[in-house]
């Protein structure tokens, strides 16, 4: 269990800090690899496919994690009380409520 108010800040950072950074590295990666495969095989109408629609991709993307990192959060929060009448449920189904909600206007 991590001590978030007495233990080694730097190394729960560090640790922190390399999970997300490997996962921006494989996104951008695959985002890289992507292109280039499609623009080898569809030539550049592929390739300007990919480009239009990369940022729209990570609009959605980001909205996701959004509602759900803040769904979570407050989710967790919630249980992490104690106390049995406040389970965190309203949070969930607010989240993903918000999550479909998104990917209607978003679509």
């Amino acid at each position: 269990m991590m001590d978030l108010l007495n233990g080694n800040v730097k190394k729960l950072f560090l640790k922190y800090f390399a999970a997300s950074f490997g996962s921006a590295l494989i996104t951008s990666v695959y985002g890289l690899i992507d292109t280039v495969m499609v623009g080898r095989y569809h030539g550049p109408a592929g390739a300007a496919a990919m480009a239009v629609v990369a940022p729209v991709w990570n609009i959605i993307y980001s909205f996701g994690l959004l509602s759900g990192i803040g769904g979570s959060i407050l989710f967790s929060a919630r249980r992490g009380t104690g106390r049995p009448h406040e389970d965190g449920n309203e949070y969930f189904s607010a989240s993903l409520i918000l999550t479909a909600c998104f990917s209607v206007l978003l679509w």
